[in-house]
């Protein structure tokens, strides 16, 4: 099997190459291909050439790498004889998946630079030139366009000619994005615009819009400078004296009216409302089928009666009330009511209540096969609060190949209220009949902060998390081996209780509105154990083990202190082309009550999101090489963790991804063991340990889902340095057994 897909994949790739000879295939006569078109700024490297690239009108074929057309490649595989039925569905099928060329269009090359011209007056640019260099060859053309700044205007004076003194104040208060010596920009203008019109609206100015204000600027002076004043859309003085009434007036909501059920258009006069005060003393009215307690539904409402109208409320409301589980939509809308007052109806649809989700896997590792399957159930609305209800069950078997088989089992549930407060509780069993039997109890309670509209955090605290670790049944050979005073994991399989608090961060300056736009994420966690026992212990004088351990219940507790933090940064060359880089550092320290981290919590690396060029579980620590050269599972972890990615992503044709990538890391322990010799992390070594490894992935992008193929090579070997072997070539022993691997995956690595 292996031999036909390398085989074939070979064959593949030959059959791109030679197509690539051939790019003007079905270029008509007479035409040309755009082969090339970018932008280049001669003498002023402020200004992005890659920025104004996204205002050509015409751009060559998809590129990966920056010179391969692959879609093109696909498309010119169809064949120009189209006689027969064959060589017709085979030409439909390489033009629907390829791309067809793009033929050189004279008049869109002097739009685009119209395009480049206008846009470097928006920077201030008001004497830039545009001139293009082209190169025609083999029917193919190369068009440069080149930008000469010159030199930019700046602001000389700014003024604000407003008559109503509630704009005035506002648009000349300390926050104002406009000042004298800044370079002219009409990107700056339209946000002082859009600050001034979402203070007023803050303010009650329910009518004031962003066209009402408007910015003439006067360059007329013979310099580069230019004089900005701010003014009234000409339109606004021609208003009627009732429009011009309503603009100056500040609105209060007079009554808050809620409908439950679909209906985007405002409340009906035949609808009999429902009229109710809460517990505040607030009154409000509702409609239709209350499937949510009118206390979920208040509590998520920031528009209350009496209040002034604020468009930050509004947004406040429409994010916390679609934040609930069992809501599918909601809008808000704003009626007159009479003078300087509105009122506010608010329609909640109700999603799908019940979900289920179903997965069944077959597993693959280190020459062991195996099966999995689990179910899991959601209600999002358990008691009408928009508590969210979670429970569901995972098992797997594996079958090995020394002959023992291997059982695990997972249930888990969880309860999250609309407060944000989660508990969950999980139970699971693991069982391996030639070495031990092992069960993990786990309880927590935790509370998400509300995410306020415009933040790019959101923070969770994991307030208590218990578990207790309980091995039954060992083997007397496994017992030799791990529980002896020697082994780093003897805590590991002994009975041992764990109570932590953690906290999550997470960053993302990801925007919906602009989705083709770079973008970074930052994840960190903290997680801390065993403190409060530990001077809880200390305080009560209690006693300690043979091993200097205090126990609770006559069971050893964990303390560490463990630290992680993820950096991904998505830089958006173009919508099909994608290049990702991510960097992941966790440390993990034992002290006072334990010499080594619990074997839950302790790093390993390799697999599908860490080193693609090794298996999970089988990267490390430092050189350290398994058990006589075999992978260990339970001693291949470690106490500190790097990983280094950098993918590139091309998108070949609507739901398919191809990726090249290139990671690094390893894992390391904070300490010297005898078990796991090598794996120390030094500050002098370290680096030479950095495992290295290479691939492609395929990615098949299903909208519910994403599912990844991923073949990693593993280029340097740390755990062979003592042979002199790192570097991973054929004349090294490069081979598909030991150095090549597979990964199956849902979802991107990072």
């Amino acid at each position: 099997m292996l031999r036909i897909v390398r085989t074939y994949g070979f064959l593949f790739v030959l059959l791109l190459l030679f197509a690539s000879c051939n790019t003007t295939k079905f270029v008509p006569e007479g035409q040309y291909l755009l082969n090339k078109a970018r932008v280049k700024c001669v003498d002023d490297k402020s200004v992005s050439a890659s920025d104004l690239n996204d205002y050509l009108r015409q751009h060559q074929n998809t590129e990966i790498l920056g010179f391969w057309k692959l879609q093109l490649h696909v498309y010119n595989t169809a064949p120009t004889d189209t006689t027969t039925k064959s060589k017709k569905g085979m030409a439909r099928n390489a033009h629907k998946m390829g791309e067809a060329p793009v033929i050189y269009d004279e008049e869109l090359t002097r739009v685009s630079m119209q395009q480049l011209k206008q846009q470097m007056n928006n920077m201030g640019y008001f004497h830039a030139e545009v001139d293009t260099v082209k190169t025609i060859k083999n029917r193919k053309v190369d068009i440069t366009y080149l930008v000469t700044a010159n030199r930019p205007y700046t602001i000389r004076h700014y003024t604000v000619d407003i008559p109503e003194e509630a704009v005035r104040v506002i648009a000349q208060d300390d926050r104002c994005k406009v000042h004298s010596g800044d370079q002219f920009s009409t990107e700056v203008l339209d946000e002082e615009r859009v600050r001034i019109t979402n203070v007023l609206r803050n303010r009650g100015y329910f009518y004031f819009e962003k066209s009402m204000l408007e910015f003439t600027a006067d360059s007329a002076l013979n310099s580069h400078e230019v004089d900005i004043k701010l003014h009234f859309a000409p339109y606004i003085m021609q208003l009627d004296s009732e429009s011009l009434a309503r603009l100056r007036t500040r609105y209060k909501i007079r009554d808050v009216h809620y409908q439950m059920d679909y209906n985007p258009t405002r409340l009906p006069d035949s609808v009999q409302l429902k009229h109710e005060t809460d517990r505040f003393g607030n009154d409000y009215s509702w409609t239709g089928s209350r499937f949510l307690r009118k206390g979920a539904i208040r509590s998520a409402s920031r528009i209350r009666r009496g209040d002034t109208y604020s468009v930050w409320r509004e947004e406040r409301t429409y994010a916390r009330m679609n934040a609930l589980a069992p809501v599918k939509y909601v809008d808000i809308a704003f009626v007159p009511a009479g003078d300087s007052l509105l009122d506010c109806y608010i329609t909640i649809s109700r999603g799908r209540r019940h979900s289920f989700a179903a997965e069944v896997e077959g597993t693959y590792s280190a020459g062991d096969w195996g099966v999995a399957a689990g179910l899991n159930y959601t209600n999002k609305n358990l008691f009408r609060g928009a508590e969210v209800f979670t429970i569901g069950g995972r098992g797997s078997y594996e079958w090995r190949t020394d002959g023992g088989r291997a059982i695990e089992a997972r249930a888990e549930t969880g309860l999250q209220f609309a407060s944000n407060v989660k508990i969950n509780i999980a139970y699971n069993y693991q069982q391996r009949p030639e070495e031990y039997t092992r069960t993990i109890a786990n309880a927590g309670l935790g509370y998400i902060v509300p995410r306020k509209p415009g933040s790019r955090w959101t923070h969770v605290f994991n307030l208590i998390d218990v578990n207790y670790i309980y091995v039954p049944w060992m083997s007397e050979t496994f017992k030799n081996r791990f529980l002896n005073r020697s082994s780093v994991l003897i805590s590991s399989y002994e009975d041992h209780f764990i109570l932590d608090w953690s906290y999550f961060g997470t960053y993302s300056t990801y925007n919906s509105r602009t989705p083709n736009r770079s973008y970074l994420n930052l994840g960190m966690r903290i997680e801390t154990a065993g403190n409060a026992l530990y001077g809880i212990a200390t305080l009560a004088n209690l006693k300690k083990s043979e091993d200097g351990q205090y126990m609770l219940w006559r069971i050893p507790f964990a303390q560490y202190a463990k630290g992680d933090i993820n950096f991904t940064y998505h830089g958006i060359i173009d919508p099909q082309h994608h290049l990702v880089g991510h960097v992941g550092l966790g440390v993990a320290v034992p002290y006072l009550n334990a010499t080594v981290l619990p074997f839950e919590k302790r790093y390993f690396g390799g697999g599908a999101n860490s080193v693609r060029g090794w298996q999970a579980r089988t990267l490390g620590p430092g050189t350290f090489r398994g058990v006589n050269g075999a992978y260990a599972y339970d001693l291949q972890v470690g106490d500190i963790k790097l990983d280094m990615n950098l993918e590139y992503r091309y998108k070949v044709w609507r739901f398919i991804e191809l990726a090249a990538f290139l990671d690094a890391g390893n894992i390391w322990t904070i300490r010297s063991y005898e078990t796991q010799r090598g794996g120390e992390f030094l500050w002098d070594e370290f680096y030479k340990q950095i495992a290295w490894s290479y691939g492609v992935g395929l990615r098949l992008d299903f909208s519910l889902f994403l599912f990844r193929i991923d073949f990693g090579v593993k280029l340097h070997d740390p755990s062979r340095i003592a042979e002199g072997k790192q570097w991973r070539t054929v004349s090294n022993g490069l081979g598909w057994k030991d150095d090549m691997t597979f990964h199956f995956a849902i979802g991107y690595p990072f």
